[in-house]
């Protein structure tokens, strides 16, 4: 039986622990339930994690990562109404593709799983993204809300979508996104 490579095998257990985290909490999470789920022997996670902490902080924040690189890669939009959009776009084709990863960065956020070092990188991506909205802001483009309040209507209806989607097993379709934009552009547009 050929060998599966490192980065399958971390993937493996990946996906294995943000389906164990989306579906029974974060609390529930154990080695066991991650090994039988990724079929893979119960030290092989020790190959590349050091516990169930460590493997909850690495995945959290490679995801948190992917999912920051995304939303934000449209940042030097000189039009800020394109550059939301974007950002919204973006984070839908996250959230369609990923939908349990997704769920999975706001339980981890919830359950406060990362180090100070860790926390602080991702306190630095809510940052950039709040500079983003701030320049919306500053322009007249956005509401003048704070850039919390604007993230929030931004991200719930990705989550109420995703939770949707993960429970339902049917994916979110390219008409509900849109007219789901619309409905929070409306809100956060400076009238």
């Amino acid at each position: 039986m050929p060998r599966t490579s490192k980065d399958k095998t971390r993937k493996k257990l990946q996906d294995a622990l943000v389906a164990e985290a989306v579906e029974n909490g974060m609390a529930a999470v154990n080695v066991a339930g991650i090994v039988k789920r990724a079929k893979v022997s119960a030290g092989t996670v020790y190959v590349h994690f050091e516990n169930k902490d460590d493997m909850l902080r690495q995945v959290y924040l490679q995801l948190k990562t992917e999912f920051h690189e995304t939303v934000t890669r449209h940042r030097d939009e000189a039009d800020t109404a394109r550059m939301v959009r974007h950002m919204w776009f973006d984070m839908f084709d996250f959230v369609r593709e990923r939908p349990r990863d997704f769920l999975f960065l706001d339980y981890g956020s919830a359950a406060k799983i990362l180090l100070p070092e860790q926390q602080a990188i991702a306190d630095g991506f809510a940052a950039d993204i709040a500079a983003l909205l701030r320049r919306g802001v500053d322009d007249g483009t956005l509401a003048p809300l704070d850039t919390g309040m604007l993230s929030l209507l931004l991200v719930a209806p990705a989550m109420q979508l995703a939770r949707g989607a993960v429970i339902s097993g049917r994916p979110i379709t390219d008409d509900v996104v849109a007219a789901t934009f619309d409905r929070v552009w409306l809100s956060i547009k400076n009238h």
